[in-house]
């Protein structure tokens, strides 16, 4: 799909950077235009959206960064936090055009989707289509009422995320249809998804609880709605799996006149009624009332449910319609799953026994047999993550903007206004990675022996113990700890262990000890340098190895 630049407002003011560009003010947020059509929106001094000629770079407050380059033959390669993402081309069955993703977790690839491109008013949009069928009865049953409420336990409910998102989602326990079951699977499967990355991201073992308010029951009650409309959609397709909508048409949820609600899979900094800016996060529910704009246009929906994102109950928000789309593929894809485990688990663990006709096994499309995986998805993935890195830290650095004030020169002796009331919002448990958002980056950094570091600034220091912020001082507070004597670098022949894409800055610093120097690339790159070897890290994960 082609980049994205949303209108923000009529600028009122333009600033000048340091790279000879300049920053406009508009009533949604300052907006940077530079060199190589380069426009990039900012929030609270930092990038969160980068916009370039086939290059989409998008990193909303508290989520991870996702990059979108299109490249020659249509080829798509979207990076998200690190070691995830896909590789998209097109390809032809039956006569149709069809674009497959070989999607990549932890650097590996999970599984391939197939989906149906539709060119709606200029927008591309497209549309998860499934490789298998299972009998049209199959899909009643799903949605239709069981003889008996059954109750069911679910296997999650010790788990660190449900106790940590308990706060906001409970699930009904007891089920009189599959549709409710569905609905619980639906909102586990995006919480786990969103709690995984959440601990990636932050390196918090155990993160303190969330405060959010519960989803109120009509919520839950309009997305086991949704869930049957899509049940009933999949019937539908199901009686014909080989002939699927036409490359003109919309998919019968999103035309009609009533309401739609949508579960958001990730984090998404969206525009409000009143101009400004919001993000909306992993589970919160929005409703949109009738179909999609007939124009290509942003629709405009109402968040019904927050999970503690800045964008409250009752805010009305514009999303752009291939990120609706997605939500609507993620809910689709989810329900497969759900779908999958009623009709092998049926009989097992309190879950009814299917009728016989609804018992057959799926049976696969025509262009299944046409699906094979890129087999270098997961190196062009972390290609684009670092690329992506690289094209936010020049924009940040041209913007030369860190909290809203400019950054002071390293090395010098003063700390900038307001520095100090930044330093004071920095937590233990934050990661480096959000400090540096706080606080951009230190005037020195320097290691203070075993896993500990400290980061230097103006308004004082930062301690990190694994990673993780253990100490704050102020200019005027405890004098730093004396370095405790080095250990010496490791090397790679004495360590026995090989370093690789991915690892965590603890993990290589345990293979090989501390680096002789460290020293940052801008943004959030940085590089720890060994008598025979370089390591970049990008966000805190190995991007490179020299």
């Amino acid at each position: 799909m082609p980049p994205r630049t949303p209108p923000r407002g009529t600028p009122d003011k333009q600033k000048p950077t340091v790279g000879g560009n300049h920053i406009e003010k508009t009533p949604g947020g300052p907006v940077f235009h530079g060199k190589d059509n380069t426009v990039a929106h900012l929030r609270n001094g930092h990038v969160t959206e980068i916009h370039r000629p086939n290059t989409v770079v998008r990193h909303p407050v508290g989520g991870p960064r996702t990059v979108e380059i299109h490249k020659p033959g249509d080829k798509v390669v979207v990076a998200s936090g690190t070691g995830h993402g896909y590789v998209q081309r097109p390809f032809t069955a039956g006569g149709r055009t069809y674009v497959q993703r070989t999607y990549i977790a932890n650097n590996r690839v999970y599984g391939v989707r197939v989906y149906r491109p539709l060119l709606y008013h200029g927008v591309l949009l497209n549309f998860y289509a499934p490789g298998y069928y299972y009998p049209g009865s199959f899909y009643g049953w799903a949605g239709g009422l069981w003889l008996d409420p059954v109750a069911y336990s679910w296997d999650w409910l010790g788990s660190p995320w449900y106790a940590f998102y308990g706060p906001y989602f409970r699930p009904w326990g007891v089920y009189g249809r599959a549709s409710f079951w569905l609905t619980d699977f639906l909102m586990a499967r995006t919480l786990q998804a969103e709690y995984q990355a959440r601990t990636e991201d932050s390196a918090l073992d155990d993160p303190a609880p969330l405060e959010s308010s519960a989803m109120s029951p009509e919520v839950k009650q309009e997305i086991d709605e949704e869930v049957r409309n899509e049940l009933a959609e999949e019937q539908a397709e199901a009686g014909a799996p080989d002939a699927p909508p036409a490359d003109s048409q919309l998919p019968a949820s999103l035309v009609d006149s009533g309401t739609h609600l949508f579960v958001a899979s990730s984090k998404l900094e969206v525009e409000t009624a009143t101009g400004g800016a919001c993000v909306i996060g992993a589970g919160d529910a929005l409703r949109m009332t009738g179909g999609l704009p007939s124009d290509g246009s942003p629709a405009h929906v109402l968040v019904r449910a927050s999970m503690g994102s800045d964008c409250p109950v009752g805010t009305t928000v514009s999303v752009p319609l291939p990120d609706l789309v997605e939500m609507h593929n993620h809910m689709r894809e989810t329900l497969e799953e759900g779908l999958d485990t009623l009709h092998s688990d049926q009989g097992k663990d309190n879950l009814p026994t299917l009728p016989e006709q609804a018992a057959g096994q799926p049976v696969r499309t025509a262009f299944a047999s046409s699906v094979v995986p890129d087999d270098d998805a997961a190196q062009a993935v972390a290609a684009v993550a670092s690329q992506g890195g690289q094209i936010e830290q020049e924009v940040q650095a041209d913007a030369n903007i860190v909290g809203g004030s400019p950054n002071p020169p390293v090395g010098g002796p003063s700390a900038p206004a307001g520095e100090a009331a930044l330093l004071a919002t920095v937590q233990v448990g934050q990661s480096e990675s959000q400090v540096i958002a706080i606080l951009g980056r230190p005037v020195n950094s320097s290691f203070l022996g075993g896993l500990t570091k400290m980061y230097e600034y103006p308004s004082g220091k930062v301690i990190f113990t694994d990673g993780a912020v253990s100490e704050v001082e102020g200019s005027g507070g405890v004098a730093p700890r004396p370095p405790s004597p080095p250990d010496g670098p490791v090397s790679a022949s004495s360590a026995g262990h090989s370093v690789t894409e991915g690892m965590t800055e603890s993990q290589v610093i345990a293979i090989l000890g501390q680096p002789l120097h460290t020293s940052f690339l801008g943004g959030l790159r940085k590089m720890y340098e060994y008598s025979d070897r370089k390591i970049v890290f990008v966000d805190g994960a190995v991007s490179e190895v020299q």
